[in-house]
């Protein structure tokens, strides 16, 4: 959906599943080399296990690394867009992409 919406909005084409790293495997959902902004959506926030653990990016574990991941990839220089799946039907994904590319 965020693609499509991405289009909709006419801004340029992101790479996606693009690996940013050179020693580990992480990859950004979507990415504009230039000027270095990635968008990241954080899905299953709200799963829950059977022990009240989030299945998705708020499982404790997920959570840490995560937060490796994102705090490498602004070492590297990268701007980073996390959203969710509601920040982006409401529209709040977009305008943070469009004000990260065309500022």
């Amino acid at each position: 959906m965020l693609l499509d919406l991405i289009r909709l909005a006419k801004l340029p084409e992101p790479q996606q599943e693009y690996t940013f790293h050179a020693h580990r495997q992480w990859r950004f959902d979507f990415c504009w080399k230039q000027p270095l902004v990635a968008c990241e959506i954080e899905g299953g926030i709200w799963m829950k296990t059977e022990t009240g653990y989030s299945k998705g990016h708020a499982h404790p574990e997920r959570f840490e690394k995560d937060c490796e991941k994102y705090n490498e990839a602004a070492l590297y220089g990268w701007t980073v867009i996390r959203v969710t799946p509601k920040m982006i039907s409401d529209g709040r994904a977009i305008d943070w992409l469009e004000r990260a590319l065309l500022d």
